[in-house]
């Protein structure tokens, strides 16, 4: 019987390696997105690779592959004979990502009023009825986050998943920015029920006018904080 184990020890030997690789890179990706997107790294802090292979006991190889798909997604700046940095935050990158988010994130809703099944449907309508409760901001924003998540899923398009995701993790950054800038003393209720009532029912038009209108308001909220920072 062939097994999983006994295909990859056919592999050549280059070829495992490279594989080994992929997957170091992609550990490598997973920890400095999530690093990027909170602010663990500044905007415009320097990002030493040979101080990221000793922190994170992994090969160089690996290091460089996550850092240019993380320039490609605009999460880093890449200069030659400079450096790696963070990636700057300002307004005229908060006007773009909304400028696309809602557009892409209008369509993802009204997708997923189409296609989500029955238990997705009531689990998101679940989701949003506790989130409204929700008053710590950190756990607001990382509900929101899963909120987002599961109607990219919903909506059963991967290359529209990727184009949301990572638009989405720009417009997260600006929000963790925003937070540790102006930390609002109270926040808003983050309120997605009319919205997942909207898929609950398979109200495509209903959901994409929603959703836009979420992502209108909360780009909105994000320029307002930028401008009080700037200020």
């Amino acid at each position: 019987m062939t097994t999983i184990a006994a295909g990859a020890a056919m592999l050549p030997d280059s070829d495992k390696a490279a594989k080994s690789e992929e997957r170091f890179s992609d550990k490598v990706y997973g920890i400095l997105l999530d690093r990027l997107v909170r602010l663990h790294y500044q905007p415009l802090q320097p990002l030493n690779e040979r101080e990221l292979t000793t922190e994170l006991d992994i090969g160089l190889a690996p290091i460089r592959e996550a850092l240019r798909r993380l320039e490609g997604e605009r999460l880093v700046v890449i200069y030659p004979r400079r450096g790696i940095f963070a990636a700057d935050i300002g307004l005229r990158d908060q006007q773009s990502i909304k400028e696309i988010r809602l557009e892409i994130e209008g369509l993802a809703a009204s997708l997923a009023a189409v296609r989500a099944t029955t238990q997705e449907r009531q689990s998101l309508m679940k989701f949003a009825e506790k989130l409204v409760e929700e008053r710590d901001i950190s756990l607001q924003i990382a509900g929101d986050a899963e909120f987002h998540r599961r109607i990219y899923r919903m909506a059963r398009n991967d290359y529209l998943a990727a184009m949301l995701t990572q638009n989405f993790n720009l417009a997260l950054r600006l929000w963790y920015f925003c937070n540790q800038s102006a930390p609002s003393q109270s926040p808003e209720a983050v309120d997605h029920r009319p919205l997942a009532v909207a898929i609950l029912g398979g109200d495509s038009e209903a959901a994409r006018g929603l959703m836009r209108a979420h992502v209108a308001h909360d780009s909105d909220r994000v320029r307002d904080l930028l401008f009080k920072s700037a200020g």
